[in-house]
């Protein structure tokens, strides 16, 4: 690792489901005095939850993420999400949003779907604005709610839009808008995405944002193969993003890495 990684969303649990020994690599590679490997962890059940809070004796320090995700609106975690938002051991309350995909049933767009999705959306931008939290947002096929519940999210101290699948246009105007955003890119820059390099090419600098999202989301040396996004993918996505913006890549990691921190509120949120 010749740079400092900030992955601003990974999914550990699985990703240790898939790759049990890439702890004790990051642990070596960020070791001998090396700049540094951190990420935000994201959970969505309590057992997650635990398991990926456990890797802290692994791994070198880490900030987490907790929420209600809008691919399993389900309300059994919400008690949970609120202890832990109170409390103060997340950094970020999400991922929290809307998926419109049409995958499944429950994400085709129908009045019944959207409601269901909204509900639990708003149960935590309200958590969010009363803990003063960034909310982690996961939006696909719903980037016009973005700018429905703008007049909220200019009230946080942060909405961080991962995977960000919206367009240079759509950035430009959340930023008018007052929202603190942040714009995250992970594997689709070196899939050949062409909005999202549009995108990443024209987002100001002190709004970019890297991740894997793994093990979702491989680089499609992966794709089809039964494969998964590793952590050591971050790597050549932030070269891919040096590329498409023209600098070099530690300049790209070190602006990324300052942007984290900004982004989730300092290097010890959401720490025990």
């Amino acid at each position: 690792m010749e740079y400092a990684v900030a992955d601003a969303h990974i999914h550990l649990v699985d990703l240790l489901d898939r790759d049990p020994g890439f702890p004790e690599r990051i642990a070596t590679r960020s070791g001998s005095g090396r700049p540094g490997w951190t990420c935000c962890a994201a959970s969505h059940d309590e057992g997650e939850w635990e398991r990926s809070e456990a890797l802290r004796s692994r791994l070198p320090p880490f900030v987490s993420s907790f929420g209600i995700h809008p691919q399993w609106a389900v309300w059994k975690n919400a008690e949970l999400l609120s202890r832990l938002a109170a409390g103060g051991r997340i950094a970020a309350i999400g991922e929290a949003g809307f998926d419109f995909f049409g995958d499944r049933p429950e994400r085709v767009r129908t009045p019944e779907n959207e409601g269901v999705q909204r509900s639990v959306f708003e149960y935590q931008l309200e958590l969010a604005e009363r803990c003063g939290l960034p909310l982690l947002l996961h939006l696909r096929k719903a980037m016009d709610l973005a700018f429905f519940y703008a007049p909220r999210l200019r009230r946080l101290p942060g909405a961080i839009f991962h995977s960000f699948s919206g367009t240079e246009r759509d950035a430009e105007s959340l930023l008018a808008k007052g929202v603190n955003a942040y714009f995250s890119f992970g594997a689709a820059l070196l899939n050949g995405n062409k909005r999202a390099a549009a995108a990443c090419a024209s987002i100001p600098a002190d709004r970019l944002l890297v991740e894997t999202d793994a093990p979702w989301q491989p680089p499609r040396r992966e794709a089809g193969g039964g494969g998964f996004c590793r952590a050591e993918d971050l790597e050549p996505i932030v070269e891919g993003m040096a590329r498409i913006r023209g600098v070099g890549a530690q300049r790209l990691a070190e602006i990324a890495q300052g942007n984290f921190r900004l982004a989730y509120g300092g290097s010890e949120a959401g720490r025990p």
